[in-house]
């Protein structure tokens, strides 16, 4: 009975010495961030961690050194350590803060709704609420009308595919066709001339010959006198 009193007394006296290091840790955080020695009240709110205060604090302070990514990681960790509905609602709020500023507008709504679920009374989160939901809604539209362009993009580039291939079987066509008239052309200058026989020659020669005296004997029947016939006296 005596040894478990050690026990427990020892406990107490522990939990005791625990608890002052937290607030002096607090205390000199809060020293720290009121002053402006931020990366002192970081160190100093490191060591007070455990408690829910301390956590939450250190948020606020890597908030202001503008590491983001630290203080919503600080402030997930506050919310889940809260005990009161008004100290998890804080933590939400800024959580939303934290996630706004990495421009994460889902996150930040769904934190945002968290912390009215807890306070539904405060205006800050509920305006920031409203502010989360507008940046997400266009967000959202410019990425549809990102979504447009670029369909017309794609939609454009494959008209333009089209054509060209269009325009390439047409060049093609007309180059086949050039070849083709080359060849024939090159197949008629290669082509050997017949030659006319001999006798076949004559006779067309003396045809033509014949014609032509034909035509001067017709000529110059044309061209001799007609007899006239006498006038006729009128009686």
């Amino acid at each position: 009975m005596e040894r478990l009193t050690l026990i427990l007394f020892a406990a107490a006296i522990a939990g005791q010495l625990h608890a002052q290091e937290v607030d002096r840790s607090l205390r000199k955080g809060n020293a720290d961030y009121t002053s402006g020695n931020l990366e002192g009240a970081v160190e100093a709110y490191s060591n007070a961690q455990n408690d829910e205060r301390g956590m939450f604090n250190l948020g606020n302070a890597h908030y202001r050194q503008d590491s983001i990514a630290d203080a919503q990681r600080s402030f997930e960790n506050a919310a889940s350590m809260a005990k009161g509905t008004g100290a998890q609602a804080r933590a939400y709020h800024n959580l939303g803060n934290s996630w706004m500023r990495q421009g994460k507008y889902r996150e930040a709504i769904n934190a945002y709704k968290e912390a009215l679920k807890r306070e539904p009374a405060d205006e800050d989160t509920r305006y920031n609420l409203a502010y989360a939901q507008k940046k997400l809604a266009r967000e959202q539209q410019q990425q549809q009308q990102d979504n447009k362009d670029k369909d017309k993009d794609q939609d454009k580039e494959e008209k333009d595919k089209e054509d060209q291939q269009n325009k390439d079987q047409e060049n093609d066509k007309d180059q086949k066709k050039n070849e083709e008239k080359q060849d024939q052309r090159k197949q008629q200058e290669q082509k050997p001339q017949e030659r006319i026989d001999p006798q076949d020659a004559k006779r067309m020669l003396d045809a033509a010959q014949q014609q032509e005296q034909d035509v001067q004997e017709k000529v110059r029947e044309m061209m001799q006198p007609k007899p006239t016939k006498p006038a006729e006296k009128d009686w």
